[in-house]
């Protein structure tokens, strides 16, 4: 072979070989940002079970009386959260009073905006049954 197609080819290999590279570099990149990205979400109650059954080999029966006492449990957490709750809000909204006095006019309309974003998303997670974030 001719030194100049050699050359040639060799080059054309490179180039190949540079773009495969980025390629599966760009894939897995963006894998990665998107599962960093993903809302995490608490685990349900079945979920708790089946990785207890697992973890601990219940049986059946076992797993029953886990299920009923995880349920038992998560009312009771939300019965706690719902008397909470108006405490937590109040301090919520006493926080954004607060932000609201530090900001310029300009920035109040998208401050509103972030705040009615925030507000809808936790509504969702309320009606899904997870929990606010801390």
């Amino acid at each position: 072979m001719k030194p100049k197609t050699s050359a040639t080819l060799l080059l054309a290999l490179i180039f190949l070989l540079g773009g495969v590279a980025g390629a599966v570099s760009h894939y897995l990149y963006s894998q990665r940002a998107s599962a960093a990205h993903r809302p995490s979400r608490p685990p349900g109650p079945q979920e708790i079970v089946d990785q207890m059954a697992q973890d601990l080999k219940l049986d059946a029966v076992q797993k029953d009386q886990f299920k009923t006492i995880i349920g038992r449990s998560r009312e009771k957490y939300r019965s706690l959260s719902q008397q909470f709750r108006p405490s937590y809000d109040t301090i919520r909204q006493e926080t954004r009073q607060q932000m609201r006095a530090v900001l310029r006019e300009d920035q109040l309309t998208r401050f509103e905006e972030i705040v009615r974003e925030m507000d809808a998303r936790f509504r969702d997670r309320s009606r899904r049954g997870e929990r606010e974030p801390k």
